[in-house]
């Protein structure tokens, strides 16, 4: 393993680095093979002031997929704000409980097509949306530089191997289950690039790779007295 506070910064030649990626690689595998899955994962995420001083804030989101065309993520901000976004097929549709506004637009695809139309065209947020997608194993296999095994460790509750790599744009940690389910127990993504290096965090919990929807999961029914407004891009 690499020495604590150490990765190494050259192609994956040493058996550490090997590992590293073949632990990559299998958890990558095993999230773009599943027909469905659910889990719930809590994170953070920094916003660098003007000042250069870093604010973190935080949210909670539960979500369940079913490929190849269906998504529903509930999310609760920091502040107790409340969103909903589903996606049926059909149309993508976004609640903000709270506010009492839900906007909706046709969408028709798969997930990988909502997902790029969601972020690229409407501009709203999806963390974490690339391991959503069948498309995971060939873009870390495109984009990672330089990978390596830090540790294994069981601080998560479960046995795990912690790894770290970079890309050209983004510095990255995972931890990652052992066993014959490799899921992400937590991750962790610097901004190296970008002023103060912020960074983004996501524990994850509650893993489910054979959930059992219901009829309404993936259904979206404004609530009584919502009003429907446009996306901003719109």
């Amino acid at each position: 393993a690499a020495t604590p506070g150490q990765v190494a910064a050259a192609p994956a030649t040493t058996e550490s680095q090997r590992e590293a990626a073949a632990l990559l690689k299998g958890m990558a595998d095993h999230l773009a093979g599943l027909k469905s899955f659910s889990v719930m994962f809590r994170a953070g995420y920094d916003v660098v002031q003007s000042s250069g001083q870093k604010i973190e804030f935080g949210e909670t989101r539960r979500l369940v997929l079913a490929r190849p065309d269906r998504l529903n993520v509930e999310e609760v901000a920091s502040d107790g704000k409340r969103d909903r976004v589903v996606f049926d097929g059909q149309n993508v549709s976004v609640l903000d409980a709270d506010a009492g506004v839900y906007a909706q637009a046709p969408q028709p695809g798969t997930i990988e097509d909502t997902l790029v139309y969601f972020v690229r065209e409407l501009r709203m947020r999806m963390p974490l949306a690339l391991l959503l997608t069948t498309r995971l194993p060939s873009v870390l296999e495109n984009a990672v530089r330089t990978i390596d095994l830090v540790e294994s460790t069981e601080i998560l509750g479960v046995p795990a191997q912690h790894i770290a790599g970079r890309t050209a744009s983004v510095d990255f940690q995972f931890w990652i289950s052992e066993g014959r389910s490799p899921v992400p127990l937590r991750v962790v993504i610097t901004y190296p690039h970008s002023p103060g290096q912020p960074q983004f965090w996501a524990n994850f919990s509650d893993w489910n790779t054979d959930p059992k929807p219901s009829s309404t999961t993936f259904e979206f029914t404004p609530p009584s007295g919502s009003k429907q407004i446009p996306f901003a891009v719109q």
